[in-house]
């Protein structure tokens, strides 16, 4: 009789398919547990592939140092543990002052420089003298004399400033002014406190009666500003003195560069 398969009962055949099978199997599970094959997709359990779509690639490498970006301490050359830029201290700032209004007609801005100040003037006033503090001028008439000055002599504050001036002024020997009354007033001057002075006065060996208006401002660096107009004391000329003083008053600027 033949040994070939068809004479094969059906039980013995089932057995070696079985034996097979597992076999098969076990080499599957070997490969498995050599290589780390991945199961489908590389999911877990309740999650889909898409979830970590456009999402990095987790590396063991690493991340490459930070670049250096504007204002960091780094690119700064500034330490890192150092105080941040709010807060340092900041570097001190010049005290706002408000904008002149526009010059009226007949009148025209000076600069000067040197006393770090501008201000404005009739048109036709000639200046009458310049120095390391101060600025004259008169009008074409010669009835009104103007001065812008820039001084540290009597201290930094606009109060002290004028205590000292007035104290010069009583002076005659000095002053040659005789005869003097002052009235002293709080005021603001370029959006600061200030001090303005009326000064009713003659010159020495003469009895005509004159009046002063003078205003004192602190700039920076210790220095005060004053801007003084000057006349007879007739009704006519007063009123122009008025007008003149406060329109020179509002074109004044000072601590300029």
């Amino acid at each position: 009789m033949s040994s070939s398969g068809e004479g094969t009962p059906p039980s013995r055949r089932a057995g070696e398919i079985a034996a097979w099978v597992s076999a098969i199997t076990a080499v599957i599970g070997l490969l498995l547990a050599v290589f780390g094959v991945p199961l489908v997709g590389g999911s877990s359990v309740n999650r889909s592939v898409a979830d970590h779509a456009g999402a990095p690639a987790a590396s063991s490498t690493p991340p490459p140092p930070e670049t250096d970006t504007p204002g960091s301490p780094a690119a700064t050359g500034e330490p890192g543990t150092g105080p941040s830029a709010s807060s340092r201290p900041s570097q001190p700032s010049r005290p706002s002052q408000p904008s002149p209004p526009a010059v009226p007609k007949g009148w025209h801005r000076i600069g000067e420089p040197g006393l770090t100040v501008a201000f404005a003037l009739p048109d036709g006033w000639s200046r009458k003298e310049r120095n390391d503090i101060q600025s004259n001028w008169t009008s074409p008439d010669g009835a009104h004399d103007m001065s812008v000055k820039r001084d540290t002599s009597y201290g930094a504050t606009a109060r002290a400033a004028s205590a000292g001036q007035l104290a010069w002024y009583r002076d005659t020997v000095k002053s040659s002014m005789a005869g003097l009354k002052a009235v002293t007033h709080t005021t603001r001057q370029n959006g600061r406190d200030a001090l303005w002075l009326e000064i009713d006065y003659h010159w020495a060996g003469q009895s005509e009666p004159r009046k002063r208006v003078e205003v004192f401002v602190a700039g920076t660096a210790g220095r005060v500003y004053q801007l003084l107009f000057d006349t007879t004391a007739d009704s006519g000329k007063l009123a122009a003195q008025q007008r003149l003083f406060a329109t020179a008053r509002a074109q004044l600027l000072i601590d300029r560069p």
